[in-house]
């Protein structure tokens, strides 16, 4: 059986819960809640299974996986049917690299943590912490929109030819 820690507004989680969703694999969701008392992902529990403290975490028969992307491949890996990316390896890399502009460029300088830090800690006010979150989302959604338009223009990064 699968078990996945998430939280319901973790773009993270989501991504993993898309995939479990387009696989349909069943899975127990076992939620994590990252703001209530403090933030649940810090509790001695939950960081034995995440050191970083972060959601999402897998569990399959006996094994932890932390880290969406390498969740969403273990997934891809031990159930390959539907498959989630192209056949080609150029098709993979280029669906590959989209969601590693949102893992690694949009989703680091935007989660909770960050967004808190940024008022809390260095006393950043709402409406800046907010300009900064828009900023930081459109340059990589720009980003994003350009790969798929070069996509369209011929490189058919969908294509599960």
């Amino acid at each position: 059986m699968l078990t996945l820690h998430t939280y319901f507004r973790s773009s993270a989680s989501y991504r993993v819960r898309i995939a479990l969703e387009l696989k349909a694999l069943m899975y127990e969701p076992i939620p994590v809640h990252l703001v209530r008392g403090g933030g649940e992902q810090h509790s001695t529990a939950f960081a034995a299974l995440s050191p970083a403290e972060l959601v999402p975490v897998l569990g399959h028969d006996g094994f932890t996986l932390t880290q969406s992307l390498a969740i969403i491949e273990y997934l891809e890996e031990t159930h390959p049917e539907p498959a989630l990316l192209p056949k080609d390896a150029a098709g993979r890399a280029r669906v590959r690299a989209i969601a590693q502009t949102v893992a690694c460029e949009i989703h680091p300088i935007n989660n909770l943590r960050v967004l808190r830090y940024l008022e809390l800690q260095l006393g950043v006010a709402a409406d800046a912490r907010t300009a900064w979150y828009r900023h930081w989302v459109a340059l990589g959604f720009d980003a994003i929109e350009r790969l798929l338009r070069d996509a369209d223009r011929g490189n058919r990064i969908f294509s599960a030819e």
